[in-house]
């Protein structure tokens, strides 16, 4: 059986032109693959390298993309200080 969850994480890499990206959540073993189609309205369509994000995950299995984002959220209550 797949497990899922929630997690709050980076996003680490977005390609706006592709829709696609990488979140860096402590609790996955590998990063979590993210599309545009997951992105919470407020996210207005796209998100940023270093954008703290709340992640609701699934393992698929799959070898490509073994932890699939089902919904992100911007958590703008917990962005990074560059630098910090």
């Amino acid at each position: 059986m797949a497990r899922s969850g929630t997690s709050v994480g980076t996003v680490i890499r977005w390609d706006a032109e592709r829709g696609t990206g990488l979140i860096d959540a402590p609790e996955l073993p590998v990063d979590c693959w993210a599309e545009a189609a997951a992105l919470h309205p407020s996210a207005g369509g796209s998100l940023r390298a270093g954008q703290v994000v709340e992640v609701e995950w699934t393992e698929t299995g799959d070898g490509t993309h073994p932890v699939r984002a089902d919904r992100v959220t911007p958590r703008d209550d917990l962005q990074a200080t560059p630098g910090g």
